[in-house]
């Protein structure tokens, strides 16, 4: 299992059903993808699109995003329910997707009033319509509450910190997104 989801029993389960059904390829099949074959995960699933010049559509949001979120964005351009920072940062997220076809491990804290209050995981995996090219995205997202710890020792300026990146196919991290200064959280 790797490291970085190792410990959190959705993303991986997640990722173990997207390795069987990619087998030696680079990533599976849309069509391989059968919602009834993983229901525990269904709530903690989105469907991504990518529509030619208007950017990143959720066709699906799963319920437990939609709580740990507060809305629902099924059906939403991320430009349009997401804060301009944060849409950056998602973009970014479903651009290298996307265009390298590899997956994605991505993570970070919001903080409200000087007070973490969240840490959200996210595996943001591709998949195939044509077996060659990644035409949908299905990201799998977690929250979880930090600890004490890790309330203390956030940078309490912001709303959103910057995020922990990296390949799954790949030990290295990508980057860390610098910190942004957030206006208001959706």
């Amino acid at each position: 299992m790797l490291p970085v989801i190792a410990d959190d029993a959705i993303l991986s389960a997640l990722w173990r059903y997207w390795d069987t059904k990619r087998g030696r390829r680079r990533m599976p099949l849309r069509s391989e993808i059968k919602p009834f074959e993983i229901p525990r995960l269904l709530p903690h699933l989105q469907l991504v699109e990518r529509v030619d010049d208007e950017g990143f559509r959720y066709r699906l949001t799963g319920s437990a995003i939609v709580q740990g979120y507060g809305f629902d964005g099924t059906g939403k351009f991320t430009h349009e329910i997401l804060s301009p920072a944060r849409h950056k940062i998602a973009s970014r997220h479903y651009r290298l997707v996307f265009d390298s076809g590899r997956p994605l491990f991505a993570r970070n804290r919001y903080v409200r009033d000087s007070f973490l209050m969240v840490m959200i995981s996210r595996i943001i995996l591709p998949l195939s319509f044509d077996g060659n090219s990644a035409g949908m995205l299905l990201p799998g997202h977690t929250f979880a509450s930090p600890t004490p710890e890790e309330q203390t020792t956030a940078d309490m300026r912001i709303e959103i910190q910057g995020d922990e990146v990296e390949f799954l196919d790949e030990p290295r991290a990508l980057a860390l997104v610098s910190s942004m200064p957030v206006a208001a959280a959706r």
